[in-house]
């Protein structure tokens, strides 16, 4: 499975990044999200609860960042296992900022779908992966606002 999209967010970048690694902010921002914590500077675990066709279910997740380039670009890697299934990969994303105080986000990620997900068509897992992103990364500009 891969994926790569863009999103621009209407605060400046110095509001955005510092959101991406505050467990308290993510965790309202992941759909689905019931607890997520920071383990160490570098590793965030968490639970999410999705109720989408061939995707409900409790999922268990950790993410562990691998490289950072502060304010601009992050390099993750993780796992999200469940009763239907993991994905197991690899996202980054660059942050660079545009005029007015807005912020424009490439996000690429890549992952290998094992268990009955893995039977899915990946595109219609991509689909999925692609509205849950987006779901989030509004929720995090509408954070930004404030």
């Amino acid at each position: 499975m891969k994926i790569a999209n863009h999103y621009t967010f209407t605060a400046p970048r110095e509001r955005i990044w510092p959101l991406i690694y505050d467990p308290a902010a993510l965790a309202g921002l992941i759909p689905g999200c019931e607890k997520l914590e920071q383990v160490s500077p570098d590793e965030y675990r968490g639970q999410i609860q999705l109720r989408l066709p061939a995707v409900v279910g409790t999922y268990q997740t950790y993410v562990k960042l691998v490289e950072r380039e502060e304010p601009s670009y992050c390099l993750f890697e993780g796992e999200v296992s469940g009763g239907p299934g993991s994905v197991k990969g690899t996202a980054s994303f660059r942050l660079e900022a545009l005029g007015e105080g807005e912020t424009l986000m490439n996000y690429e990620g890549q992952g290998i779908i094992s268990g009955p997900l893995g039977q899915l068509n990946s595109r219609f897992i991509e689909g999925i992966a692609n509205t849950l992103i987006k779901q989030g990364l509004a929720r995090l500009n509408q954070q930004a606002q404030k």
